[in-house]
């Protein structure tokens, strides 16, 4: 009985550590009730596409598929916050928030030694980076410069307006850790990864731009503890 329940417990932790989390923030304004979010697909012409992406021959059409596949799961995300959608090539929008960024590493791992005992360490494990820009496009910045005039040498001082500031710009980044063989809800096994790689980033993109995305402060009715 013992031994069952340990091995229902170790199954339990191999399959359950799938998952992403902010890496690092360069900005952080506190922005919150977007009218309206719109989303740029995520660059990846500076991505490292590795691991078995299904086989060789096809690493670039996964790679090209990526920015659709990834950008409209984040969308899906995103509109729980606020309409959202996802803007075609030559699509300009002129209020709300812009959503950009770049994946900067889709490793999709090695399936094959997931089966292995050796995935205990991950040694099959995926891995994902994702740099991540918003942009409030009501807002505007000013920016105050020192000009020369070409004639007299003179120096004046320019303010220039623009619209359009950054709000938040971080990085998330995590994989499949020790998803053992069987894989789970948010992991694929020995699956593709990078599809789970891709629902998790965006789950906690949306996450970390949400108050108390989770409810634990909603009750039923008035409770203070003593």
């Amino acid at each position: 009985m013992k031994n069952s329940l340990f091995a229902l417990c170790l199954a339990l932790f191999l399959t359950s550590c799938a998952s992403v989390r902010v890496t690092h923030t360069d900005i952080a304004s506190g922005a919150v009730n977007p009218k309206a979010i719109y989303l740029r697909p995520f660059d990846v012409s500076d991505c490292t596409f590795v691991g078995r992406h299904h086989s060789g021959g096809e690493v670039a059409i996964r790679k090209s598929l990526a920015p659709a596949e990834f950008t409209e799961l984040l969308k899906e995300e995103l509109e729980k916050m606020a309409p959202a959608l996802v803007l075609k090539n030559g699509d300009t929008p002129t209020s709300g928030w812009l959503v950009t960024g770049s994946l900067d590493l889709v490793d999709a791992g090695r399936p094959g030694t997931r089966v292995g005992p050796f995935d205990m360490f991950g040694d099959g494990a995926s891995h994902i980076k994702i740099h991540v820009k918003i942009i409030d496009l009501d807002a505007k910045s000013t920016a105050v410069t020192d000009e020369k005039d070409a004639k007299d040498g003179a120096s004046t001082t320019a303010v220039k307006t623009s619209k359009g500031v950054v709000i938040y710009e971080f990085d998330v980044a995590g994989g499949s850790h020790f998803m053992g063989k069987f894989g789970s809800v948010t992991s694929a096994g020995i699956g593709y990864a990078p599809t789970f790689d891709y629902r998790n980033a965006a789950e906690r993109i949306y996450e970390a731009l949400t108050i108390d995305e989770f409810k634990f402060g909603l009750r039923d009715g008035p409770a203070i503890s003593r």
